[in-house]
């Protein structure tokens, strides 16, 4: 069991190490849009109905039992303006504007003496599984869901005479994480729950004719960052939160929902 937990999170790390990605679907080759994410807020969590856990008497969370399920929906708005170059050479306006929609199942695990983030926070620690307290991680193997976009792209050359076209990238695109699943675990403890959501990405989106280049299919990421960290206070379910990033803002906002059985 450990080994394949570790070679989940091997993906994880990888991706969430990452930081910072280029935005695919750019119409000019080797332009770089290196966005940076600058601050991160946290907003309080939806605590669940009657069904959920129950406040431990000498504080904390008791944990729920093993397999209980229920999905997770998590909306990602990624707003941006980025302004480049000098406008006596000529500059380069680029907007990012996407909206991904994915629906995660998740199941309870067992309570736990260690934490999955460990492998996230602490990747040279030698023992990831050394016992550190108490937590319940909500087990997740694939989201399904949509990435849409109305992105633009618009070069000013003071140099030549008239305006320059605004080249836009629009599609909606299914998408799925595969291998590499959200991570959800609760510290029963400190009673807070902490989400790491990956950002996916599709292809298939279609990019008008620019001047010089044919129009084509792209790809495209959900946020330009390959992770969003959040935590907050209680069990599992619903929050938001925001990331200020070069030009704009990536929102995250989730709801938990249990199984009906």
């Amino acid at each position: 069991m450990r080994a394949g937990v570790a070679v989940t999170f091997v993906s994880i790390i990888a991706l969430a190490g990452c930081g910072q990605q280029q935005v695919s679907g750019d119409p000019e080759p080797g332009r770089e849009s290196a966005v940076e994410q600058t601050a991160a807020t946290q907003a309080g969590g939806q605590l669940p109905e009657s069904a959920g856990p129950a406040p431990n008497p000498v504080g904390g969370i008791v944990a729920e039992k093993s397999g209980v399920e229920g999905n997770l929906s998590i909306n990602i708005r990624w707003s941006a303006e980025i302004v480049t170059g000098i406008p006596e050479e000529g500059q380069t306006t680029t907007v990012y504007n996407r909206t991904t929609e994915l629906l995660c199942p998740v199941t309870s695990n067992g309570e736990a003496s260690f934490s999955y983030f460990t492998f996230i926070d602490k990747p040279e620690s030698s023992d990831p599984f050394a016992a550190t307290g108490s937590y319940q991680q909500w087990l997740n193997e694939e989201c399904t869901g949509t990435l849409t976009i109305d992105d633009t792209y618009h070069f000013n050359d003071p140099t030549i005479a008239g305006p320059e076209p605004i080249v836009r990238t629009t599609g909606t695109q299914s998408l799925s994480t595969g291998d590499i699943p959200l991570v959800v675990e609760t510290d029963l403890n400190s009673a807070h729950t902490r989400y790491l959501f990956m950002a996916p990405s599709a292809d298939g989106f279609q990019q008008e004719e620019a001047p010089g280049y044919p129009a084509k299919l792209v790809s495209a990421t959900a946020a330009p960052m390959a992770t969003m960290d959040f935590t907050v206070e209680g069990p599992i379910g619903g929050g938001k939160g925001e990331v200020a990033v070069q030009g704009g803002v990536v929102h995250v906002d989730w709801t938990f929902t249990r199984a009906s059985h």
